[in-house]
């Protein structure tokens, strides 16, 4: 009897193990901090997820090495964050053969925005009123993935010419992390993709999935309160490049005109342009210019001390900071902006 009792208990010590470790040659790369964050908080203590582009780079100006051609030649999950944002990537898994990984848009189901031609005629007066403004409006493009696909050379045209064409016809803009609410989407995806691959342990992804999205919704309720505080005539805004209209969307901001053009870090605007901004920000009252801690904000600083309005040079837009920095992950990405954003609008 004892003898039985010990084998149904050295089973069951082997089910339970099988059930929270995942598979050893599991391996599972992000592109970016961002993605690899919130990838990181549905594997839990399950799988490891690394990150390609290096912490505090510009995805934009991301060149891989033959090093990292070999890590995702290494990876069996490749999570991206899709709409075109990684650009490198099409030559990148041509070399290392795209049937060596699996690679997982972790933005599909997300509806995707047009980059704003850099003035819209109306902005939402209020988050609330925002909603109801958008029902309806033609700033989406789709779907992604379902009845959209976004092309990665779509925001990287050849010369300004063709950045101003892309921009009129409605490139896709992939920062859909800046609005909470998409990044529960991803999510979700992400856990569906770590039980695909890894069946044993689909309901601990799914829990873990589950409270990573009761935070995401905390967030979002946060945000929501810390944005009612900004007056509505504050809420226009200029960016150093487009990279917060998925927030501006959400939070009932205009975004009118960027130091920037086009979608990219690496874009150089020309003296026309930027006294056409000067311009356009005292038109239309815009109160402040938002640059990425990432990239050179001179630019933006000649533009504010111009026109005459406050610049902040310290968000973060395409990766978290260190672990001793304000922003080590995606909830404290976002909360840091958010508070940036309204303390410059407020004070």
């Amino acid at each position: 009897m004892r003898l039985r009792i010990s084998v149904f208990l050295v089973v069951a010590l082997m089910l339970l193990v099988g059930t929270t470790q995942a598979q050893d040659d599991l391996r599972v790369l992000a592109t970016t901090s961002i993605v690899a964050d919130v990838a990181q908080n549905i594997a839990g203590d399950l799988l490891t997820v690394d990150t390609l582009v290096p912490l505090g780079a510009d995805t934009h100006a991301f060149e891989p090495s033959t090093a990292d051609a070999a890590r995702v030649a290494e990876a069996t999950l490749l999570l991206t964050v899709g709409a075109g944002y990684e650009g490198f990537l099409g030559d990148l898994l041509e070399n290392v053969g795209a049937d060596t990984v699996q690679v997982i848009v972790v933005s599909n189901g997300v509806e995707i925005l047009a980059f704003s031609d850099g003035h819209d005629d109306e902005h939402a007066d209020s988050s609330a009123e925002a909603e109801d403004e958008h029902e309806g409006d033609d700033h989406h493009l789709g779907v992604l993935g379902g009845d959209l696909e976004c092309a990665a050379d779509e925001h990287e045209a050849a010369d300004e010419a063709h950045a101003e064409e892309d921009h009129e016809h409605g490139a896709c803009d992939a920062h859909v992390w800046t609005d909470p609410a998409n990044v529960v989407i991803w999510a979700n995806n992400i856990a569906d993709a770590f039980s695909a691959a890894d069946p044993a342990n689909a309901s601990l992804y799914r829990a873990n999935a589950d409270a990573y999205i009761a935070q995401l919704e905390a967030l979002q309720e946060e945000i929501d309160a810390l944005m009612a505080g900004v007056p509505e005539a504050a809420r226009i805004i200029v960016t150093n490049h487009e990279f917060l209209g998925y927030f501006a969307y959400a939070y009932g901001f205009e975004v009118v005109g960027t130091v920037l053009p086009g979608a990219t870090t690496d874009a150089e605007p020309n003296p026309q342009e930027l006294a056409a901004l000067i311009t356009l920000i005292q038109a239309e009252g815009a109160r402040g210019i938002f640059a990425e801690v990432s990239a050179n904000s001179q630019l933006a600083e000649v533009v504010a001390q111009e026109a005459g309005i406050a610049v902040v040079t310290t968000l973060y837009s395409e990766s978290l900071s260190p672990a001793d920095g304000p922003a080590p992950t995606y909830l404290d990405y976002m909360r840091y902006n958010a508070q940036a954003i309204a303390s410059a609008l407020t004070g």
